[in-house]
């Protein structure tokens, strides 16, 4: 029996989704810039309108959901609701910041219903989007597959 056991896929925090796929598909991220911050910061600012129950990290004043797990406290960068949907933004500088990107998913879904990975490759031939955004490639299956477990991968 899986932890993982995927929410249904109907409801506020479902079409909550659809929502963030729509606002980051629209919105620029042609930042010069490598820092993640910079990045959270825009994204945080298109998304936070159009939900009443946004939490951003940065925020004091809202608390948000921490997931125990090997010894340590992990929180999303952002959410909608305490229990919902947790979003993470990766700078993509290497392989190692996909998988980094991709552990802190899983262990996010212990404590959220959905999981939101916002990747903006800063690659100047944009390979890492390439492979990603290949219908043909086991990157694209892969991350296909994590659909099944309520985790749902965007790319910049």
């Amino acid at each position: 029996m899986s932890i993982f056991v995927a929410n249904r896929k109907t409801g506020y925090y479902w079409e909550s989704i659809d929502t963030i796929k729509k606002i980051v598909g629209r919105l620029s991220l042609d930042i010069n810039s490598e820092d993640e911050r910079k990045f959270e910061d825009r994204l945080s600012g298109a998304l936070q309108p159009n939900f009443d129950d946004f939490i951003d990290q940065r925020n004091i004043q809202q608390v948000m959901t921490r997931i125990t797990a090997f010894g340590h406290d992990h929180r999303p960068d952002m959410s909608i609701g305490k229990d919902g949907v947790a979003l993470e933004v990766k700078v993509i500088r290497t392989g190692s910041s996909i998988r980094e990107a991709i552990g802190q998913a899983f262990i996010y879904r212990l404590g959220y219903r959905f999981v939101v990975i916002i990747w903006v490759d800063i690659s100047k031939d944009k390979s890492y989007k390439q492979a990603i955004e290949d219908p043909k490639s086991q990157e694209f299956q892969f991350l296909k597959e994590l659909e099944e477990h309520n985790i749902y991968c965007l790319v910049k």
